[in-house]
């Protein structure tokens, strides 16, 4: 008797043992499912995804970290669009100090900068396109058109402590 009382509590309590383990990979399912949106700065899907597991799972150590980073992912985001659209602004009224003070320092960055300002901006209509992401950096590209003739440009920016740079602006060929 004693024998079977002792397989049955061994037996449920494998039965919870195991559905802890399959609800703590469940968690880690999810939090990786968070990392993924985080990556790729789909922003929107990520707080999705925060306030369902928040709803079934409560605040979790994984919803408040997540929750930070998505507010401070949201703010650079919101920052970047601000410098693309300085940027373009300027690039119409034929300046470049924007552009001159977040970019990166390099023998490419600057000599394109020289060439750059060799150019009369105020006959070319600028265009921008939507800007992709990827951990922490953007890209787009811009188009200079004079109406006869387009040029492209790759562009490429960097988040760093909190500031955005443009580490690669470079003629399309």
């Amino acid at each position: 008797m004693l024998k079977r009382i002792l397989i049955i509590m061994i037996v449920l309590n494998l039965g919870t043992a195991c559905s802890r383990v399959s609800k703590k990979e469940k968690i880690e399912f999810e939090e990786s499912r968070f990392y993924n949106s985080y990556s790729s700065w789909e922003l929107a899907e990520l707080a999705k995804a925060l306030e369902e597991h928040k709803r079934v799972y409560g605040y979790t150590p994984e919803v408040i970290k997540f929750r930070f980073l998505l507010d401070q992912r949201a703010e650079a985001k919101e920052k970047l669009e601000e410098l693309i659209k300085k940027i373009k602004k300027e690039l119409v009224d034929n300046e470049l100090t924007t552009l001159k003070k977040h970019m990166s320092k390099s023998l490419r960055n600057t000599t394109t900068l020289d060439k750059l300002a060799d150019i009369d901006f105020t006959k070319y209509r600028v265009f921008v396109s939507k800007t992709s992401f990827e951990d922490e950096v953007a890209r787009n590209i811009v188009a200079l058109n004079t109406g006869e003739e387009t040029f492209y440009f790759n562009v490429q920016f960097k988040y760093e402590n909190h500031v955005w740079e443009v580490v690669k602006f470079q003629e399309r060929r």
